[in-house]
């Protein structure tokens, strides 16, 4: 079985959008597969499972959320406290029965969940291969090396980093920034995606 925890350096960078790419190729590889959203704010209006589901050809049971809050805000603002130990139960379970689970962070990766919880605890807890999605644009640089060596100094085992180019003013520098983001960290940038795509999530 492969999990996989799909977070990224910020919000609103396309973490949905890549994990409905993956979720789609591995249905195509003959896996099956199941998307996690852990925790979800500004929700419903904000859907990442069914934004998925849609993507991707998911049933409904293979696209789930765990805990909502309807104020779109950090986790460590609407819950009191985050049930962290009940939900890392919940998504053990919920990965039995399928090849590939992938279990989406709600923001960045070190977004707090509460106090002294974090959004990368999710990955180390559950021993996930952590996915970076970097959205290809001025900054990304800082964002993929700070968010890249704090991965690595907390641990986790970090299988790729995915550049979404969609964000990038040209084709020229979408390829000179994920040059240097897989020289800063070689052999990881596994995937690049969105150049010219219409994203939604």
């Amino acid at each position: 079985m492969k999990r996989y925890f799909i977070t990224g350096t910020g919000t609103g960078i396309g973490k949905s959008y890549f994990s409905a790419l993956l979720a789609r190729k591995l249905k195509e590889e003959g896996r099956s597969v199941r998307y996690i959203k852990p925790v979800a704010t500004g929700y419903p209006a904000d859907d990442d499972a069914a934004f998925v589901a849609g993507r991707a050809g998911l049933a409904p049971e293979d696209a789930v959320t765990l805990y909502t809050a309807t104020e779109p805000a950090s986790p460590c603002f609407v819950f009191d406290p985050f049930p962290f130990e009940a939900c890392v139960s919940r998504l053990e379970a919920l990965c039995e029965g399928r090849d590939a689970v992938l279990i989406e962070s709600a923001g960045g990766l070190a977004v707090p969940l509460g106090v002294r919880r974090y959004n990368y605890q999710f990955a180390l807890a559950l021993g996930l291969e952590t996915i970076l999605v970097v959205p290809n644009r001025l900054g990304c640089l800082s964002d993929a090396v700070v968010y890249g060596h704090f991965a690595l100094r907390h641990r986790l085992s970090l299988a790729a980093i995915a550049v979404n180019d969609f964000f990038a003013a040209s084709p020229a520098q979408a390829d000179r920034n994920a040059a240097e983001i897989e020289r800063q960290f070689p052999g990881k940038v596994g995937y690049r995606f969105g150049q010219g795509e219409a994203q939604g999530a």
